[in-house]
């Protein structure tokens, strides 16, 4: 179902399965800081367009781009809920490709600090 202009729950929310013994196929995220890099945060307002479909024009929200998502991590894009010829970013699963990306620059910053202790 669709909620328009926002919902609030007062209880926790779950919306998906996380355990392993669920799973099969599992393949490590790879390139993560690259593809994180790749991403760009920025403030936005809707255009017309989105007030039309119900989006209030004067708030500033944050957000990402769901075209620069899909080209990295297109499992974290879906057809937007009010209406399918947009697209719409599942934020929550955008976490995965950040754990990775943190442990990736962990090992660069490691890298680093062994090169600098052997010298």
């Amino acid at each position: 179902f669709v909620v328009s202009g926002g919902g609030s729950f007062t209880g926790d929310l779950i919306a998906f399965a996380s355990d392993i013994r669920l799973k099969t196929d599992i393949q490590p995220l790879t390139s993560a800081l690259d593809k994180t890099l790749s991403l760009n945060g920025f403030t936005y307002k809707f255009n017309e367009t989105g007030g039309d479909l119900g989006f209030d024009t004067d708030i500033t929200y944050a957000g990402v781009s769901a075209q620069e998502v899909q080209s990295v991590l297109p499992e974290a894009v879906r057809p937007a809920p009010v209406d399918d010829k947009y697209i719409t970013v599942q934020y929550e699963k955008l976490v995965p490709l950040l754990i990775e990306a943190i442990k990736e620059l962990n090992a660069k910053v490691e890298d680093l600090e062994q090169k600098l202790s052997d010298k």
